[in-house]
């Protein structure tokens, strides 16, 4: 007991700026939740609009009732999806999945709190269990930031600094606070969470493969996450393209690399376990409407031939790097990190361009409300260790010494910290509604910028 002890306190000492920076942001994300919808700014719905079609499958299993005619007289409205065969929750199950410990300790507390006192509070969708919801958004940020930490110390080879300084950026100078917080109940903490987990497992995996110690157990947990990807944002699926391509460097790499993950030890129990984690996806469908496969989001469509590439990446509506001008930092590295190319390199920039083009050729590019280009905190990931390469590349230069090399250095610290506060006075715009959630202009920055003064 005590050697086990004494192992975690020496992990501790030594990535302790980790679990600092993680514990005071977690703090501040609980307060801002506390804040915005119990002090100050709202008095709303904490689960709601896409958040609440995800959420919906919860209160369903309490009540027994997936055709959802419970919620009638809830605050918040909800219109079925006509399908054949019936009527569906468009949404898929796998952030209701990711929620249930969240939901159903609050379920609990309340059906003890109404037995005590004759209240009746356990319905599913009272305060306790939306505040819960948000704060398991936060739960899910620290274990996702600790994942991307290491995976950028132990696998990207970058050091303690560069790799805490990289989640700090991605934390503070993106839309991923936000939606760690004010917003956890959409999808996408927790696609940041499941993204970070196959980037991770992928490099341990592969490192375990190459000493001769592959398991099935070991590789079916590929398919298992890549499932659970799938379940929580359905395009994110293509993510894979980063196991496919693990290693590959030029054409003998990917004959190599396509002939490895062929083989039936590999691919047959990741298939397998890909289709049984999907399996309460196609159970409810069928349940629903009689059909184990159908396309969900009837009316609303891909536009594969008309992406708005330009504005999801540059408009002043929602364009991401008008956003979130830290991640141009990310462009730079990809350039800087071409000639070595490491293990991951090849997947992560195919998945960059398969995800933009997806991401833009939705009927609605720009995403309805939110803050920012949203779908991108789900693959923050990629930014971050391209961005890291950047960090990397100033640290290795500075060693060198030079005042060309430390002015370097400061230009590009010095554009983060410009970009990190930029970031903080739009989220806080948001939140007092100075940014709107969708339509904003020119004006809408004369608005932001003047809340300074």
């Amino acid at each position: 007991m005590t050697k086990a002890v004494d192992k975690v306190k020496k992990y501790i000492r030594q990535d302790i700026g980790l679990y600092i920076f993680t514990a005071v942001t977690a703090l501040l994300m609980l307060f801002s939740i506390i804040w915005v919808y119990h002090v100050k700014v709202l008095n709303a719905p904490k689960v709601y609009s896409d958040g609440f079609g995800y959420y919906l499958y919860l209160p369903a299993v309490i009540y027994g009732d997936f055709s959802f005619d419970f919620i009638e007289g809830w605050e918040h409205p909800f219109d079925l999806t006509e399908a054949p065969g019936g009527e569906i929750d468009k949404y898929p199950v796998g952030v209701a999945i990711l929620e249930s410990p969240f939901f159903f300790a609050a379920h609990a507390v309340s059906l003890l709190r109404d037995h005590m006192t004759g209240s009746v509070t356990a319905t599913g969708y009272t305060n306790i269990y939306q505040y819960m919801v948000l704060f398991g958004g936060v739960v899910y940020w620290v274990a996702g930031t600790i994942l991307l930490y290491v995976l950028l110390k132990k696998y990207m080879h970058f050091s303690q600094k560069v790799s805490l300084a990289v989640c700090v950026v991605i934390t503070y100078g993106t839309n991923l606070f936000h939606y760690a917080s004010y917003d956890a109940c959409f999808s996408h903490v927790y696609s940041y969470f499941l993204l970070n987990l196959f980037l991770w497992y992928l490099c341990w995996y592969e490192s375990r493969e190459a000493e001769g110690k592959n398991r099935v157990l070991h590789t079916c947990i590929f398919g298992f996450i890549a499932g659970l990807i799938f379940l929580c944002r359905n395009t994110n699926v293509v993510f894979v393209v980063t196991y496919i391509l693990y290693g590959v460097k030029n054409w003998e790499t990917l004959k190599k690399r396509i002939f490895t993950i062929l083989r039936p030890s590999r691919s047959v129990p990741i298939v397998l376990t890909g289709i049984v984690t999907i399996f309460p996806q196609l159970l409810y469908w069928h349940t629903a409407t009689g059909h184990w496969f159908m396309y969900s989001y009837a009316g609303e469509a891909f536009y594969w031939l008309a992406p708005q590439i330009g504005n999801f990446l540059f408009s002043v509506r929602k364009g991401l790097f008008f956003w979130n001008p830290i991640l141009l930092l990310a462009i730079v590295g990809i350039c800087v990190a071409y000639k070595k190319r490491g293990q991951l390199y090849t997947g992560l920039v195919a998945f960059l361009v398969l995800i933009v083009y997806i991401s833009s050729a939705w009927w609605c590019w720009y995403y309805a409300g939110s803050f920012g280009q949203r779908v991108a905190v789900d693959f923050m990931c990629l930014f971050a260790i391209f961005i890291g390469g950047v960090f990397d590349r100033l640290e290795e230069r500075r060693a060198q010494g030079g005042s060309r090399q430390k002015a370097l250095g400061a230009v590009v610290y010095g554009y983060c910290a410009v970009c990190i506060f930029w970031n903080l006075l739009s989220m806080t715009a948001y939140w007092y509604r100075v940014l709107p959630s969708d339509g904003a202009d020119w004006n809408t920055i004369r608005d932001i910028v003047g809340m300074i003064w």
